[in-house]
C-alpha cells in the first residue's frame, strides 16, 4: 500500500511564520513545557523512538569509521557497495530539470545507503561548503540513530517518504535546514538500496519539493523493473539450450528466484531461494527438494536426485512435530540439512491428525474433526494452502496426507 505524501508545510506564503511556530513546538516538547501546537505524527513517533534510545538532540553525524551499522561480514558490506552504486547510477541517470536546480545552487540533492550513511552528493559550491559544515557529507551516518530525526533517517525509519521542516528536526544543529527524502526499493529482491534527498535552506523550501523526490525515487524503482523485464527475457532466451531435451518437469529462475520459463510444473512467478544458492541439491519453498543447476544467466531446477531412489529406499525426508503453547515447531531434515518453521494453532492441528492418518483425510473428514462439522471444508483447503507455503510439498492431496517417503515423528503433549 501506498501511503500519502506528506508535506511539512502547506504553502510558502508564509513560511517564517510557521518556521516560528515550529521552533516554539521544539523549545516546548523538550523543556517539558506546554507546546502551542502538536508535531505531526511521523515527527513525533520519530522524536518518541529516539527518546525511548536515549539518543541526545546535540548528536552529530558519525564519520564513515564510527557510521551505524558496521558490517563485519565482507558479502554484507559488498553487497551495501553494490546497492549504493547501483542507487547513485539510477539518481543521475533521472536527475532531468532537477539539475538546473542544482546549478542554481539553492539545493544539495544526496544519495545514501540503505543504513543511511552518505554516497554522493550533488550540488552548487556554496551550498556544498554549508552542508560541509553540517556533516553532510560523504561518509557520514544519516540514520535516526546517528543525527536523530532527518528526512534521511526518518525516512529510512518509516519505510515512505519525508519531509523534515526546521524544528522538525531533533537535533537543533540542522534547524536551518529543510530536506526531504524517499526510500528506494528494488523490485527484484524488495530489498531497499537507500534514500533520495533533496535539502534547502529553510528560507527556500518548498513544498513541491516532496513530490519531486518522491517521482525520482519511483523513476529508479521504475528503471529497475524495466531492466529486469530485460534480464529475464534474456535468461528466457538463453536458457533454450538447455531445456529443449528435458523430459522431466523444470523451471529456470534468475538469481532472485523470479521465474523465466517453466515446464510440467505449477509455480508463481517467483520461488524463494536460499540464500547463496549454488548447484547440487537443496531445498526451495514450495517446490521442496530440487536439484539446481547453474546457467549463465541464472539456474536451472529440476527434480532431485534423491527422488530417483528405489521404492524401498529408506526415507530421506523427515519431519518432526512438537506441540508448542502457540501451536507446533516442524523441523524438516532433508538430504541437504535442515530447518525449522513455527506455525500457528490450526494449522498444528491437521498435521497432527494427518500424521496419526498415514492413509489420509479428506477436507470435509478434517473439517469434522476440527470444528465438528464437514460444512468447513474451504478454511481447511485455505489452511493446507498456508502450509505448503511454509513447508514445501510435503502434502499431498486426494485424501491429504504427508507425501510417500517422508518419515513423519509427532509429539503432541
Amino acid at each position: 500500500m501506498t501511503l500519502p505524501l506528506e508535506a511539512a508545510f502547506p504553502s510558502t506564503s508564509d513560511l517564517t511564520s510557521y518556521s516560528r511556530l515550529l521552533s516554539d513546538v521544539y523549545d516546548a516538547e523538550f523543556s517539558g513545557e506546554r507546546a502551542p501546537a502538536h508535531p505531526r505524527d511521523i515527527i513525533a513517533d520519530s522524536w518518541a523512538r529516539l527518546r525511548r534510545r536515549g539518543v541526545r538532540p546535540s548528536r552529530g553525524p558519525a564519520s564513515a569509521k564510527h557510521a551505524e551499522p558496521a558490517s563485519t561480514e565482507a558479502t554484507a558490506a559488498s553487497e551495501l557497495s553494490s546497492d549504493a552504486l547501483l542507487l547513485t547510477s539510477l539518481i543521475r541517470a533521472n536527475l532531468g530539470h532537477l539539475s538546473t536546480l542544482l546549478r542554481d545552487d539553492t539545493a544539495v540533492l544526496v544519495v545514501s545507503d540503505r543504513h543511511g550513511r552518505i554516497v554522493a552528493r550533488s550540488g552548487g559550491a556554496q551550498m556544498l561548503s554549508r552542508a560541509d559544515d553540517l556533516g553532510f557529507v560523504e561518509g557520514a551516518a544519516w540514520g535516526e540513530n546517528s543525527v536523530g530525526t532527518n528526512a534521511i533517517g526518518t525516512a529510512l525509519a518509516a519505510r515512505r517518504a519525508v519531509q523534515v521542516h526546521g524544528a522538525e528536526h531533533y537535533s537543533r544543529s540542522q534547524h536551518l535546514w529543510s530536506c526531504t527524502a524517499a526510500p528506494v526499493r528494488d523490485p527484484r529482491n524488495g530489498r531497499t538500496l537507500g534514500t533520495v534527498d533533496l535539502s534547502f535552506e529553510v528560507a527556500d523550501a518548498h513544498p513541491m519539493s516532496l513530490g519531486l523526490i518522491s517521482l525520482l525515487a519511483q523513476a529508479a524503482t521504475h528503471d529497475l523493473r524495466e531492466r529486469h523485464r530485460r534480464d529475464i527475457a534474456a535468461l528466457r532466451a538463453a536458457s533454450f539450450s538447455a531445456t529443449r531435451e528435458l523430459d522431466h518437469p523444470w523451471a529456470v529462475v534468475d538469481e532472485w528466484g523470479w521465474v523465466a520459463v517453466s515446464h510440467g510444473v505449477d509455480v508463481s512467478s517467483r520461488i524463494p531461494l536460499p540464500r547463496g544458492i549454488q548447484a547440487g541439491d537443496t531445498w526451495t519453498t514450495p517446490s521442496g527438494e530440487v536439484l539446481v543447476t547453474g546457467l549463465d544467466r541464472g539456474f536451472l531446477l529440476g527434480p532431485a536426485r534423491a527422488s530417483t531412489k528405489p521404492a524401498d529406499a529408506p526415507a530421506k525426508t523427515s519431519i518432526t512435530l512438537s506441540a508448542t503453547g502457540t501451536g507446533a515447531l516442524v523441523e524438516l531434515r532433508t538430504p541437504t540439512g535442515s530447518r525449522e518453521v513455527r506455525i500457528p494453532s490450526r494449522q498444528a492441528d491437521i498435521l497432527f491428525l494427518l500424521a496419526a492418518a498415514p492413509r489420509g483425510l479428506t477436507a470435509p473428514e478434517l473439517s469434522t474433526r476440527l470444528y465438528g462439522t464437514p460444512e468447513h471444508d474451504v478454511t481447511v483447503r485455505v489452511e493446507i494452502s498456508r502450509l505448503r507455503r511454509h513447508l514445501g510439498d510435503v502434502l499431498v492431496a486426494a485424501p491429504y496426507r504427508f507425501a510417500p517417503g517422508i518419515l513423519v515423528t509427532a509429539a503432541n503433549s
